[in-house]
């Protein structure tokens, strides 16, 4: 599997950090929304884990959303939310973590992308 990952520390990640975490099993991939607070100080926050997945071949896309809300006690790591999808040669699957405050500003986020590499030859 070809992915890439790219951080945008300098806008966010300071106070709670995005990771998404992937597992690769039998041709499909399953991903997690993973927050961790970076503070000593409880935080209180809404993610969404969006999952687009286009077929290089069909131009078919599909798109998956989850949402919610969610508390982080001080340094605390916390899985959010876990979803699977199948990858084949010919798709393109871009993965995005989106952690917000209570006044909707985004704080944190992660980014991946499988597939993006067969597409550039």
């Amino acid at each position: 599997m070809l992915f890439s990952s790219k951080g945008y520390s300098q806008i966010s990640n300071k106070e709670v950090r995005a990771k998404i975490a992937i597992e690769e099993i039998e041709g499909s991939i399953k991903i997690t929304g993973v927050a961790e607070n970076l503070t000593e100080i409880v935080q209180s926050l809404s993610y969404k884990l969006s999952v687009i997945k286009k077929n290089k071949v069909s131009n078919n896309q599909s798109n998956n959303a989850q949402e919610g809300l969610f508390t982080l006690e001080p340094n605390e790591n916390k899985n959010l939310s876990t979803t699977q999808v199948n990858i084949g040669k010919e798709d393109e699957v871009i993965v995005l973590l989106l952690f917000y405050d209570s006044d909707k500003k985004l704080v944190g986020k992660d980014r991946i992308v499988f597939g993006e590499e067969a597409k550039k030859r």
